[in-house]
C-alpha cells in the first residue's frame, strides 16, 4: 500500500526539488550522451570507407579535418538535444515524481514526447538566419513522422542513462 503524500512546505519544496534535479540530469546527460552516441556511429560507419579515400587518393592532410569535422558535429549534436532533454526530462519529472509512474518506459515516453514536440515546433517555425535556435526544416508530414522515429530510437540508451542516474531521484521519499 502506498504511503499517503504529505503536504508540508518540507515535502513540497523537496519534490519541487527532486523534479529540478531530473530535469538537470536530463538536461546535461542527454546531449552528452546522444553526442557520444551519434560521433561513434559516424566513426564506426564512416571509418572504413575514410580510410579507403584517404590511402586511395593520398590525403593524409585531411585526417585533422575530418577530426575536427567529428568534434563539431558532436557539438551540434549537443546543442540541438538540448532542448529536447530538457522537454525530456521536465515530462519524466512530472510524471515520476508528482504522479508517480517512475518506470523506464516512462522515460522512454517522455523522450519519444519531446522528440515529437521538437520536430513539430521545427515544422512550424522556422528561425532566421541570424537565430541560435536550432530546429529541424521538416517539409511534410511524412518526413516528420519518419524524422520522429528516427530520433525516438536513436535516444532510447540516453532515456534509459538519464533514467538510471536519476533513480535516486525518482524513487525518494519526502519525510513530513
Amino acid at each position: 500500500m502506498k504511503e499517503p503524500r504529505h503536504y508540508s512546505a518540507g515535502a513540497i519544496v523537496g519534490r519541487f526539488l527532486r523534479a529540478i534535479g531530473i530535469v538537470l540530469i536530463f538536461s546535461i546527460v542527454g546531449p552528452l550522451t546522444i553526442a557520444a552516441l551519434v560521433s561513434l556511429i559516424v566513426v564506426a560507419f564512416g571509418a572504413a570507407l575514410l580510410q579507403m579515400f584517404l590511402a586511395l587518393l593520398e590525403l593524409d592532410a585531411l585526417r585533422t579535418l575530418i577530426s575536427v569535422a567529428v568534434g563539431l558535429l558532436a557539438l551540434a549534436t549537443m546543442f540541438t538535444s538540448f532542448l529536447p532533454s530538457i522537454g525530456a526530462g521536465l515530462i519524466f519529472a512530472l510524471a515520476s515524481v508528482y504522479a508517480g509512474i517512475n518506470m523506464i518506459w516512462m522515460a522512454w515516453i517522455a523522450t519519444v514526447i519531446a522528440i515529437a514536440g521538437f520536430v513539430v515546433f521545427g515544422t512550424f517555425v522556422v528561425p532566421s538566419e541570424s537565430s541560435a535556435v536550432i530546429l529541424p526544416g521538416v517539409r511534410s508530414a511524412q518526413q516528420a513522422l519518419t524524422l520522429s522515429a528516427v530520433l525516438a530510437v536513436l535516444a532510447v540508451i540516453p532515456a534509459s542513462l538519464c533514467w538510471w542516474l536519476a533513480k535516486p531521484l525518482h524513487r525518494g521519499s519526502i519525510a513530513a
